[in-house]
């Protein structure tokens, strides 16, 4: 496999990933305590993933963001994690700009 070819499908990954997110946080946010695999592979596909159930699971398993999935069915979580709820940067990057122009401020000196 190139790696051209590995980095596209490691990227249609990560988007999917993001994709799979935001819909089950629209599930989560209508209430509903359960969607069928079928129903929300449909969902997926109008906004233009199409993938297969293996993937799906696959998916949503890696979001962490539903408590089961199997071929049937996907159960969300009642509610979202703690580090998606406390949506804030983990890095500083104001801090990281200031010392960076600090430490290029001195090495011209």
């Amino acid at each position: 496999m190139r790696l051209y070819e590995l980095f596209v499908k490691e990227s249609y990954y990560n988007d999917l990933i993001v994709a799979v997110q935001d819909l089950l946080v629209r599930v989560m946010n209508k209430g509903l305590t359960e969607i069928s695999t079928d129903r929300f592979k449909s969902l997926l596909a109008k906004q233009g993933y199409v993938t297969t159930t293996d993937e799906l699971i696959a998916a949503v398993n890696d979001t962490g963001f539903a408590t089961s999935v199997d071929r049937e069915k996907i159960v969300p979580k009642g509610e979202l994690p703690d580090d998606m709820m406390n949506a804030e940067p983990a890095v500083d990057v104001g801090n990281m700009a200031g010392n960076q122009a600090m430490k290029d401020i001195k090495a011209d000196l």
